[in-house]
């Protein structure tokens, strides 16, 4: 009977000694998100388009902006812009690359920052290739990916999706 007992309190004692481990881990985890946002700071629009060497057309409606610089930066953007405008806009980006009718994940990109949920709307939209055009490039130390959605092919207004990012 002793060593029944004897079990019992280790397999009791294991079991206090799980659930304190998962209500640590639990708090460890919720104290690091604490502190990586702690160490984070948001960018407003300014610094936004400084960080990206360029600035949002003066005709884009609809604009959406986050940004945050940590150890590393990415800002993202949402706006819409007349397709009239679209080419004179790109010519202003520090890249040369050309837009893409190429597939690319981006396209259904989830919204990187939780702040952004609402306006950034990849994931739902479930475009095929034919309604977006894409285009990444690496360019002095930082990566711009630039989507452009046209629903359909007589749209006069495009919506535009942005991200840059440094490593």
């Amino acid at each position: 009977m002793k060593y029944i007992f004897f079990i019992l309190s280790i397999l009791l004692l294991s079991s206090c000694e799980e659930n304190n481990h998962v209500n640590n881990q639990t708090n460890h985890d919720a104290t690091v998100e604490a502190a990586l946002r702690d160490l984070s700071s948001p960018l407003n629009r300014a610094e936004i388009e400084r960080f990206m060497n360029f600035a949002l057309p003066a005709e884009a409606t609809n604009v959406h902006t986050h940004g945050e610089s940590a150890l590393d930066t990415m800002v993202i953007a949402r706006f819409d812009l007349p397709a009239a405008a679209l080419d004179a806009w790109l010519t202003t980006l520090p890249i040369s690359e050309s837009l893409q009718t190429t597939p690319d994940s981006f396209a259904s990109l989830p919204a990187p920052y939780r702040e952004a949920k609402a306006w950034w709307q990849l994931d739902s939209l479930n475009l095929q290739p034919e309604q977006y055009r894409y285009v990444y490039q690496f360019v002095n130390g930082k990566s711009y990916q630039i989507l452009v959605v046209q629903l359909s092919s007589d749209a006069e207004l495009l919506t535009i999706y942005l991200q840059v990012f440094n490593t």
